[in-house]
């Protein structure tokens, strides 16, 4: 798991606009995966096999009126309806709410009538549903409970050692220190340090951050 740390203004929120395609202006290309890429709209992020769990899960990452199901096959659907469809569908959400603990009544359930935790558990359910290689997590607890908070975190872990490399951004440092096995820090726009393993603490993280502020 990758966290980004900084402060606010140092530029993590455009990087993760520029990974997924989000920021239009951004011209340069990336690296990933070995080799350099331009990512240019949300739908070529897409296709390269990245997803997003933004920070406003509610009026960014679901829509709540829709059925947990649905939800879980935003932007998936063919173009013509058929019972056959639906009835894999139904099959895939219900694999996916399995997989990854999603406490509904059922598929049909509408997803605004859930708990945030759980909200945020189909959002994730929905990428899984696209095969994503890379997911960035977006403040992926804000607005979350303690216990529910934990099973994210179990969650990203499980899905790095299923192959999915995460990146995460989180205001809150000490989510950034417990749950990253390496962070990038940012400031005025740069990549100032990156850490791993006993670097991993808020003195060595708000001194890069700070830079000669303190």
């Amino acid at each position: 798991i990758l966290g980004l740390a900084g402060l606010v203004g140092s530029g993590r929120s455009e990087a993760i606009l520029a990974l997924t395609g989000a920021d239009k202006c951004f011209k340069k290309r990336v690296r990933l995966a070995g080799k350099e890429v331009t990512i240019k709209s949300t739908d070529r992020a897409l296709r390269l096999g990245i997803g997003l769990l933004p920070e406003s899960r509610k009026t960014q990452g679901l829509v709540l009126p829709f059925s947990v199901k649905d939800n879980i096959w935003l932007n998936k659907h063919a173009c013509q309806f058929s019972l056959i469809r639906d009835n894999e569908e139904r099959l895939t959400a219900e694999r996916l709410i399995n997989h990854v603990g999603v406490k509904t009544p059922d598929a049909g359930t509408a997803v605004g009538t859930l708990s945030g935790g759980n909200q945020q558990k189909v959002v994730i359910s929905r990428w899984l549903n696209h095969d994503v290689n890379i997911l960035i997590f977006d403040e992926p607890t804000r607005g979350i409970d303690v216990g529910a908070k934990s099973e994210i975190y179990q969650i990203m872990r499980d899905l790095t050692a299923q192959g999915i490399s995460i990146i995460m951004i989180s205001s809150e440092l000490p989510e950034v220190i417990g749950v990253s096995d390496r962070v990038m820090v940012f400031r005025d726009g740069n990549i100032v340090a990156e850490l791993e393993n006993d670097q991993i603490n808020s003195t060595v993280i708000m001194l890069h951050a700070a830079g000669n502020i303190i």
